[in-house]
Parts: structure tokens; sequence; C-alpha cells
């Protein structure tokens, strides 16, 4: 398969290109692709899109969580085009907060300034907005690439059934949209791209969520939080378009109390941190109606790249993410774009 390329009118051969990781920069990444007319495949280990900015939901449809991103903004001009088609779709919608610093109960002003966007009604949004129409194998965790001729077979581990899949395909190109330890192991071991991915280290988050039957009844929708195991409380509710019986809230612990308690069992962290939110409260809390925790291993970039995306040309390979374009959400999807314009 070709397709005219209008600017030069030179025939270009259509690519077949597998993106490990369905977040938002591979999806970029794939979105991107497709418009130019290449075959794209998309592997993620969860059972949907969408990475960190996933939405944890319970067996009760009234419990929902933006458990990973909490919200973004938009600096760069291509991403800030993007934000407002999303709005128009409502995909995407301002996040009012209030916004505030918060110290053993006490209040201060919030760092950072201009609008803070949110998905709607979840924040996996617009993840699934990008992922409409695209190829993608979920529950789909690959472990292996097999060189075959001048491309790349793929194994892939099905979570839903515990098996190994040789993937049938042969990929032009692959596309590593994931964290750099993660991407470290699949890479060849004559990849140019090992030293890239060790020069990055990814600091985990430990996160708390909460619903209560009553309000708390504070004058803020979101904290950073001083001076505690906690960096940021999050009222669930406080977001547009969340709609609750009850009232839900989102708790991240610092990246150092992460890394101390990585390891740690669900009933050692939960009673640390809910101490650790009454006291940035400074008031004490009633029982919740439901407590979970979730640890994200990958979840900040400690010192993020700028280079957007890296690219193995002799083993068609790029690899993309947050971390390669100075964190943030936004930085995700700008890597996304500079890892298709490498490919294209």
């Amino acid at each position: 398969m070709r397709d005219e390329n209008p600017s030069s009118g030179v025939a270009v051969k259509s690519k077949h290109v597998a993106i490990i990781g369905a977040g938002l920069s591979g999806l970029t990444c794939a979105r991107e692709l497709a418009s130019k007319g290449h075959r794209v495949t998309l592997f993620d280990k969860g059972r949907g899109v969408s990475g960190r900015m996933s939405v944890r939901r319970t067996s009760d449809p009234s419990l929902q969580f933006d458990h990973g991103a909490q919200y973004f903004t938009a600096r760069h001009p291509a991403f800030q085009q993007q934000v407002e088609e999303w709005m128009q779709q409502d995909f995407v919608t301002i996040w009012e907060g209030p916004f505030v610093s918060l110290e053993q109960g006490q209040i201060s002003e919030a760092p950072g300034q201009g609008p803070r966007y949110v998905g709607n009604p979840a924040m996996n949004a617009l993840c699934k907005a990008l992922a409409n129409d695209l190829e993608i194998r979920c529950s789909q965790r690959v472990s292996q690439f097999i060189q075959t001729g001048s491309g790349w077979q793929i194994v892939a581990e099905d979570l839903s059934s515990n098996q190994f899949i040789e993937q049938p395909e042969v990929f032009d190109h692959i596309v590593l949209a994931i964290p750099p330890a993660q991407a470290i192991n699949l890479l060849p071991e004559n990849s140019s791209l090992h030293n890239v991915c060790n020069t990055v280290i990814m600091d985990p988050c430990r996160c708390v969520m909460l619903a209560f039957e009553s309000s708390l009844s504070v004058e803020f929708g979101a904290a950073f939080v001083q001076n505690s195991p906690l960096r940021w409380i999050a009222c669930e509710n406080s977001k547009p378009g969340r709609n609750s019986r009850y009232e839900c809230w989102t708790l991240h612990a610092s990246s150092e109390w992460s890394q101390e308690y990585l390891d740690a069992t669900h009933e050692t962290v939960l009673p640390i941190l809910l101490d650790a939110f009454t006291a940035a409260l400074g008031k004490s809390l009633p029982e919740p109606v439901h407590a979970s925790t979730h640890r994200w291993l990958y979840a900040i970039p400690r010192n993020p790249l700028s280079e957007g995306s890296f690219q193995d040309s002799e083993n068609q390979i790029t690899i993309c993410g947050d971390w390669c374009h100075e964190a943030r959400v936004e930085g995700a999807y700008m890597s996304g774009l500079s890892a298709a314009d490498r490919i294209l």
C-alpha cells in the first residue's frame, strides 16, 4: 500500500506501526500516524486505554475517582488548539477548584496560574476520544520483540487467559510509549535507546480514594498539601460533570513518602494517609463508606528530558512519553506528536 504525499507528489510506503502503551502519548502518536494513512496497532496491558489518565470505578456506579493525573494546563500553541477542540466537543472543561495551599488546617494561596482543565465526565474522556476507531488490543502485556527480516514480530501475554501469543503481523516500526524502566526490558541489546532510558527516574505515588456520606465542608476543591506525607488532595465532586451521592476524595502521597512505603500493604498505607488527611484539614473525619488505595509505580518523572521523543533508526524503534518532554499531560501529548513526526 502506498500513499501520495500531497506536498511532494512522491509515493510514500504505508507502514504498519506497533505502539506499546495506550496512554495519551501513545494514542496521540497513533492518531497522527493514522491520519497520514499508516496502519497502527496499539497494545496495552490495561483493560482499557488512558494509562495514568485512567479512572477508578467501583461496583457502585456513583463512585468515580480520577486517581492518576488530576488536571492539566495548556501552554504550547499546538496543545492549546487541541484543548480548544476537546472543549468544543465537550470532552474537556475548566475546573475552577478553588485551589489552595494547605498546612495543618491553614489555607493560603495556591501556586500556579492559568486555567486548569479536566476531562469530562472523567479524566479519561480525552484518551477515549483519541482512541475512537483505532486498532487497540487491551489486556496484552508485550514481553518480547522478535526481529523478522526487516521488521518485528511481537510476543504478548494475554492477561485474560495468561497465555503468551506471538502476534502474526510483521511491524515496520515499534513505538514504546511506556515508562523508561519498562522500555529498557523490551529494547534489543544493541539499541542506542538504552542510554536515554537509563537517564530518567520515575518516582512512585501512593494514592487513596475515599467516599463519605456527608460533606467534609471545606472551602476548596483541591489543595497542595505542605509538610505532610500527602502532597495533594482533591474533592472529585468539585470537578464539572461529576455526579455522586457521596463526597469523593482522591489523595496523593508525596514522592518521598511513596518511595519509603513503596511495597507497603493497603492495610499499612491507608491509616497513615487517613491520619495525614485529618491533620492537613485540621479537623476530624467521618467514617468513610469507601476506602481504597492504589500504587502508581511510575508516576512522575523526577528529571524529565526535553527532546520530545527519541529514535533508534537502525532498529526502527521510537520512544515517547511525558518523561521525554518536560513531564505533565501536555508533555505526553507533545511527545506523541514528536514521535509521529520522527516516523513520518
